[in-house]
């Protein structure tokens, strides 16, 4: 058995910053909308809910797992793949009741 001779830093998975309105594929094939407004982190919604202003799909937690209903799951945001795309807001509707 060798014994280490020098410390060597742990190596650390880079950061990844999410862009706002960009478009993310996971593995699974399934795209998202990213919204990074919030003051406390960033939601991913399906393409299908952003022009209807429909429910977030997940969370991304403090330390880069994605969460559904405030679960964690096996998702991590280093699954998301940019494709490149970028997104725009949702126009403004206006209903008659």
């Amino acid at each position: 058995m060798r014994q280490a001779t020098q410390l060597q830093p742990v190596k650390q998975a880079p950061v990844v910053r999410l862009r706002e309105l960009g478009i993310y594929r996971l593995a699974d094939g399934r795209e998202f909308i990213v919204s990074t407004i919030y003051s406390d982190g960033c939601c991913l919604y399906p393409l299908h809910a952003w022009d209807t202003f429909g429910s977030a799909e997940f969370w991304v937690s403090p330390d880069g797992r994605l969460l559904k209903r405030g679960l964690p799951t096996h998702w991590r945001i280093q699954d998301l793949t940019d494709t490149g795309h970028t997104s725009k807001y949702p126009k403004a509707t206006r209903r008659l009741l």
